[in-house]
C-alpha cells in the first residue's frame, strides 16, 4: 500500500509492505523534478545490540537457490494523517515505532522525526540510531557537488561529509536544483554520513567517541531529533535557493517575544574586574548609544555560593538592575551552569565523573572551581531552582548561560560523565543525552514561569564551536562565538565579519549573537556595522569613544532599531565584491530594511546595486550607494 504526503508545492510518496517501508517518490512540485530515483529507506537502530532496518526486502541465496526469508521487518499498524503531518505507525522487535513527517504551507520540503514506545515488558537500550536515510537528487548523483557545513567548496567525492556537521547541501550543476538537509541533533550528538556511491545521506546520532544511548523502562518513550529537509530549484549563487530551507529551521525556534536590540556585555575588555562605579558609567554611555540591553558577565559575585561581591557592588546588584531600567534599558546576566565555580559545598552526586571515579575537572584551574557539574543529575534542578531565584530578585531580560558540561570547544574537558548513580543517566554512554535533555527541562520550565526572559545557552555550554541548529532551537538568542576583534594584531574585524557570513545565509541571523565585538578604537563605526549582520552583541570601552565617534555611531543604532521597528529581519544577503569591499543586508518579508558596506581600499566605491533596490545613506540621506575611501557606510533599504 502507498502513502501520500503532499503540499501545493512538496510531495512525497511511501511505500508499506511486508519488506518494510519507504519512501518511492519525492517531487519539488514547482519544478516537476523527481529527487527519488531509488526507493529510499526511512530509518535504522539497534535496540539491545540487534539492528533494525525500516527496509529489508526478500532475497535469494547464490549458494543454494532459495530464498531467505526477511524477518524482523516492521510490520504496520495503523497510518495517523492530519492537515500538514504524517505519522506512521509499526510494531518492531519490542517496541511500536511511529515515523513522524510534517511539512507546511508555501514550503518545499519537512520536517521528520522517529518514535519508539518500549512495549516488551522489560527495559531495553535503543542506539546505533540513524533517524533518516535517503538517496535524493534532482538528475543524475554524477551532476550533483556536496557541501558540508556552511562551505560552498565542493567536498571530496568518498566520504563526502562523516562527522559531527548540523548540515549538507547537494546542488546539480546541470539542473540548477538541490537539497539542504540539517540535523537538530544536539551539539556532538550529531552525525551525518554522505556517500555518493551508496547513494547514501544518513541523518543519525553519534555512534563512536561520544555515542548515543537510551535506555526504555517499559511504556516510556523516546522521540530522535528532527531531520530537516529542503528542495530547490535555482543557481548555486542564489540566495533565495536556502529559504525553504530556512523557514524550516524557524518552525521550532523558542518564542521571542522582546523586539531586536543593540545589546551591551562588559566582558571585553574588562573581564571580572568590573565594579559599581565603572558598570553605571557604562550604563550611561550605553543608553546614549541606542542600545536596549546591558548584560553584567563574569566578575559580580563571590566563591560563596554566587554572592554579590559587596566591595565591587556595596548596593548589590538591586542598584545596578535599577541603573540600567532607569536609563530605559533591559538587564542581563551571567551565569554558569557548567562548572562549580561561585559554588561551594555542593553534592557529590551533582558532579560529572571520569572513568575511573574522579570528579571531571576544566583543563585549567578556574579560580580553584573548575570541577565539572553533571545536568544528567539532580544538579539540573538546581540550576533552575537557582536561576528561578534570580530571575525573581533582579527580574533580568536575558541569561547568559555559560560553562561546558558536556564537552569543551577548547578541548579542555573530558567527554561526559561516567558516574552511575544520576538520577537521569545510567552511565556514560546515555550520559551526553541526559546533559543536553536536561538543558531542554531548563529551559522548558523557565518558559513557564518566566515566558518574557531571553535564555542564552553559550556555544561553551552546548560544546560547540560555531552555531548549529540544535543549539538555536534550545537558546531564544544564541552567542556562538568570543571573537571580539579589540585586538587588531589578533583579530580584524573586516576577517571576523566575513567568518560569520557562511551562517549566516543559511541559519536565522536574528537569533545569532556572533560574537563580542569590541566598539572601540579607529575602527569602531566596523565594529558596531558588523555586529548588525546577526542579533547586535558589542563590547568595548565605551568611555574611550570621542564625542564625533558616539554621534556617528548613534546614527547608525537609531537606524537599526527603526529598521526593526517595521517588522522582523529574518532574511540575510552578503555581498563580497572583492576582497577589500564587502557587505551585507538584512531585510524584513516586505523586503525592506538596512544594509551595511565595508570599504578598505584607498579609493571611494560605488555600490552596485540589485534591479529595483533603492537606498538612503543614515548619515547625510543621500541616495548614492558610495562608500568613503577606508570607511563603511550604513543604508535603508528599500
Amino acid at each position: 500500500m502507498f502513502h501520500t504526503l503532499e503540499n501545493e508545492l512538496f510531495r512525497r510518496v511511501f511505500e508499506v509492505s511486508a519488506s518494510g517501508v519507504r519512501s518511492v517518490s519525492m517531487v519539488d512540485k514547482r519544478s516537476g523534478l523527481e529527487y527519488l530515483h531509488t526507493p529510499a529507506r526511512e530509518f535504522m537502530f539497534s535496540i539491545d545490540g540487534k539492528m533494525y532496518s525500516s527496509y529489508r526486502s526478500c532475497s535469494v541465496r547464490v549458494v543454494d537457490g532459495n530464498t531467505e526469508v526477511n524477518a524482523d521487518t516492521p510490520e504496520f499498524i495503523r497510518c495517523e494523517a492530519a492537515e500538514n503531518q504524517l505519522s506512521l505507525v509499526f510494531a518492531l522487535g519490542r517496541v511500536e515505532l511511529s515515523l513522524n513527517y510534517r511539512i507546511f504551507p508555501g514550503v518545499c520540503g519537512y520536517r521528520k522525526s522517529v518514535s519508539i514506545i518500549n512495549k516488551s515488558g522489560k527495559m531495553v537500550k535503543i542506539d546505533k540510531f540513524a533517524f533518516d536515510d535517503t538517496c535524493a537528487a534532482p538528475g543524475k548523483i554524477a551532476d550533483c557537488a556536496l557541501f558540508s557545513g556552511y562551505s560552498d567548496t565542493p567536498q571530496p567525492l568518498c566520504f563526502t561529509c562523516e562527522g559531527n556537521e548540523d548540515m549538507v547541501r547537494c546542488h546539480d550543476r546541470v539542473l540548477d536544483a538541490g537539497w539542504f538537509m540539517g540535523s537538530t541533533a544536539p551539539g556532538i550528538l550529531r552525525y551525518m554520513m554522505i556517500y555518493p556511491n551508496w547513494r547514501n545521506a544518513l541523518n543519525a546520532l553519534n555512534m563512536s567517541s561520544a555515542p548515543f544511548a537510551k535506555f526504555l523502562e517499559n511504556g516510556e518513550s523516546f522521540t530522535s531529533p528532527e531531520s530537516v529537509f529542503a528542495l530547490y530549484s535555482g543557481k548555486m549563487a542564489d540566495a533565495a535557493t536556502a529559504d525553504d530551507f530556512n523557514a524550516l529551521l524557524r518552525v521550532d525556534l523558542p518564542p521571542l517575544c522582546r523586539r531586536e536590540g543593540l545589546m551591551y556585555c562588559t566582558w571585553i575588555p574588562f573581564l571580572k574586574n568590573i565594579n559599581a562605579s565603572l558598570v553605571k558609567e557604562l550604563i550611561s554611555r550605553a543608553a546614549a548609544l541606542n542600545y536596549r540591553y546591558f548584560v553584567l558577565d563574569d566578575g559580580w559575585f563571590t566563591a560563596d555560593d554566587h554572592a554579590v561581591d559587596k566591595e565591587k557592588f556595596p548596593g548589590g546588584l538591586e542598584e545596578i538592575s535599577d541603573a540600567v531600567r532607569a536609563a530605559g534599558m533591559e538587564s542581563g546576566l551571567w551565569l554558569n551552569i557548567g562548572t562549580a565555580y561561585g559554588r561551594k559545598d555542593l553534592p557529590e552526586n551533582f558532579f560529572a565523573r571520569q572513568y575511573d571515579g574522579k570528579k571531571s575537572r576544566l583543563g585549567f584551574d578556574y579560580s580553584n572551581s573548575g570541577d565539572v557539574l553533571c545536568l544528567g543529575s539532580l544538579w539540573r534542578d538546581a540550576a533552575l531552582a537557582e536561576l528561578e531565584a534570580l530571575a525573581e530578585k533582579y527580574h533580568p531580560a536575558y541569561f547568559k548561560l555559560d560553562f561546558s558540561s558536556i564537552m569543551s570547544p577548547y578541548g579542555l574537558l573530558p567527554y561526559g560523565c561516567h558516574a552511575k548513580d544520576h538520577a537521569y543517566h545510567r552511565c556514560w554512554h546515555d550520559s551526553f543525552m541526559a546533559m543536553y535533555d536536561g538543558m531542554h527541562c531548563i529551559k522548558e520550565r523557565m518558559l513557564e514561569r518566566f515566558p518574557e526572559i531571553i535564555l542564552d545557552f553559550s556555544f561553551e555550554t552546548f560544546g560547540t564551536e560555531k552555531p548549529n541548529i540544535a543549539a538555536l532551537e534550545l537558546s531564544a538568542l544564541h552567542h556562538v562565538t568570543n571573537i571580539a576583534a579589540d585586538d587588531p594584531d589578533i583579530q580584524d574585524i573586516s576577517m571576523a565579519r566575513k567568518s560569520f557570513y557562511p551562517w549566516l545565509k543559511r541559519l536565522p541571523a536574528e537569533r545569532i549573537l556572533n560574537g563580542l565585538l569590541a566598539v572601540q578604537g579607529e575602527r569602531c563605526a566596523e565594529a558596531l556595522l558588523t555586529s548588525f549582520a546577526g542579533a547586535p552583541l558589542t563590547a568595548g570601552d565605551l568611555r574611550s569613544l570621542t564625542g564625533e565617534q558616539c554621534a556617528r555611531l548613534k546614527k547608525f543604532s537609531a537606524a537599526f532599531n527603526s529598521a526593526v521597528s517595521q517588522g522582523a529581519l529574518t532574511k540575510f544577503r552578503s555581498f563580497e565584491f572583492s576582497d577589500k569591499v564587502d557587505g551585507f543586508c538584512r531585510l524584513n518579508e516586505n523586503g525592506s530594511g538596512f544594509a551595511a558596506f565595508f570599504n578598505r581600499t584607498s579609493a571611494p566605491f560605488n555600490v552596485e546595486l540589485p534591479d529595483g533596490v533603492s537606498v538612503v545613506n543614515v548619515e547625510n540621506g543621500d541616495s548614492a550607494a558610495v562608500l568613503p575611501a577606508n570607511d563603511c557606510a550604513m543604508f535603508f533599504w528599500q
